[in-house]
């Protein structure tokens, strides 16, 4: 089906221009209701509210066909959507599903109309198998892609098997909430994505690229997937490339997290995640970054905080002179609400840290238990590599032992010597300032390291390995 051959002949030479007032909202859903195939040629068409069905495929001539919010009425709260309030039923075997949509732009046109939270360019709620690939996501006021449960605070529904592939999400005038946010989703693929110009200062945390916030402990997100793609100038205040919440897990609802040969450029947060405090027996996370890139970080480039079996390896964390105060690149571990979240069996191998300028340490640990922190390669930290909390925290709950730190190599490079950078290789801190502590890290072991005439510890402090024994 062709969109024009449903629209006006009169409005069709307008539309081409992108000058059209007219709302095509009726003439293009007529279009959905009649075939399975939808193609809509290069022009602009103000739209409210299209509701997408089951097998069924969408697509465009790229950017140069564009779907554009009519104006900021309820009318226009979702462009393209699935099911909305409680529709749909919360067994999956009921979703709607094989849903193909590609090549085309869709425009909240937030420059114009401003933040409204529950404004979707995409809304997506009890579907499964849907593929989206080379959308722009342009101008949402809230999310631009909203994979949900509904759009009743009380609706359980759950999606499955989705892709998103070669889009773009731009917040334009960081004046929305996330370009791609996740309620719920049972195997997720994000692949070959840009995320820019997302955020909103008035706002606190689950704000920017991508946020994985389910709000219930019906709520199931795992087996996530995001893969080559780029987070860039997502940095208002308390906003990341991509946030994490595990708060509502409950056995098998929540796992699974992999991020692999992404860049992360000029956010706030790289990585950013809310947990709730964990044990070695807890239900493990398994967040997974890979060979990724952090470049001018305003704060730290990935919170672990509480979560159990995160593994950073192979990516490369840098700062250039004047890039701001900075933060640590790795934070294990966290103190919020008064309560201790201590990062559990934590892996970091093989990683390079550059120009690094901590709040902590390149690495700042707050709570860890089994940390392994191996073959990372530490040059010009304008302060400590690895750094220790001795803070104490008002539940008593905060934690460092069984710490394995080994084949590391610290180095200045000559530039860096001849400004005197203050690096050294380990330290304590309290209120995140360098202390004279002394701290003991039991079943814990610290060998090979090469700190190449580094101090191997702060002055005046001492921190000692006790092994099995």
């Amino acid at each position: 089906m062709n969109v024009l051959d449903f629209i006006p002949k009169p409005e069709q030479a307008a539309i081409r221009k992108g000058t059209s007032t007219y709302d095509c909202t009726r003439d293009i859903q007529s279009a959905i209701n009649a075939g399975s195939r939808v193609y809509i040629p290069a022009g602009i068409y103000p739209v409210t509210q299209l509701n997408l069905k089951s097998d069924f495929e969408m697509y465009g001539d790229g950017a140069t066909t564009e779907l554009r919010a009519f104006d900021k009425s309820l009318a226009c709260e979702f462009m393209l959507v699935t099911y909305i309030r409680d529709g749909g039923t919360t067994n999956p075997a009921d979703n709607m599903r094989n849903i193909h949509l590609h090549d085309f732009k869709l425009e909240g046109r937030v420059d114009e109309f401003g933040y409204s939270q529950y404004y979707y360019l995409l809304a997506v709620n009890a579907t499964s198998d849907l593929t989206v690939e080379r959308v722009v996501f342009r101008g949402f006021r809230g999310d631009g892609m909203y994979v949900g449960s509904g759009t009743l605070k009380s609706t359980e529904r759950h999606n499955q098997r989705v892709v998103v592939r070669g889009c773009m999400f731009d917040g334009v005038v960081r004046d929305n909430r996330n370009g791609l946010s996740i309620i719920d989703c049972d195997h997720l693929l994000v692949d070959d994505c840009i995320f820019q110009n997302i955020g909103n200062a008035q706002l606190s945390h689950s704000v920017g690229g991508i946020d994985f916030e389910p709000d219930h402990d019906w709520s199931i997100y795992r087996d996530v997937l995001i893969t080559r793609c780029k987070f860039i100038d997502i940095s208002s205040t308390n906003t990341a490339g991509i946030t994490f919440f595990n708060g509502h897990q409950k056995n098998d609802n929540i796992h699974n997290w992999v991020v692999v040969d992404c860049q992360f450029e000029n956010c706030y947060w790289g990585i950013d995640t809310s947990a709730k405090a964990k044990t070695v027996d807890s239900t493990p996370d398994f967040l997974t970054v890979l060979n990724c890139r952090f470049y001018n970080s305003v704060r730290w480039d990935i919170s672990v905080g509480g979560l159990s079996r995160a593994q950073v390896s192979g990516c490369t964390f840098a700062r250039t002179p004047g890039s701001g105060p900075g933060g640590d690149a790795i934070r294990l571990g966290a103190i919020a609400s008064k309560t201790s979240r201590n990062a559990v069996l934590p892996v970091i191998t093989g990683n390079q840290f550059q120009g690094i300028r901590p709040q902590m340490g390149a690495i700042g640990v707050l709570g860890a238990t089994g940390l392994v922190c191996a073959g990372n390669t530490f040059i010009d930290i304008y302060g400590s590599c690895i750094a220790f909390s001795q803070d104490s925290s008002p539940d008593g709950q905060r934690k460092i032992d069984s710490v394995v730190i080994s084949g590391n190599v610290a180095k200045l490079s000559s530039v860096a010597m001849s400004k005197a950078v203050p690096m050294t290789f380990m330290s304590t801190n309290e209120d995140m300032r360098t202390t004279k502590g002394d701290l003991s890290l039991q079943k814990s072991f610290e060998y090979d390291n090469d700190t190449n005439g580094l101090h191997k510890t702060a002055a005046g402090a001492l921190i000692k390995f006790v092994g099995a024994g």
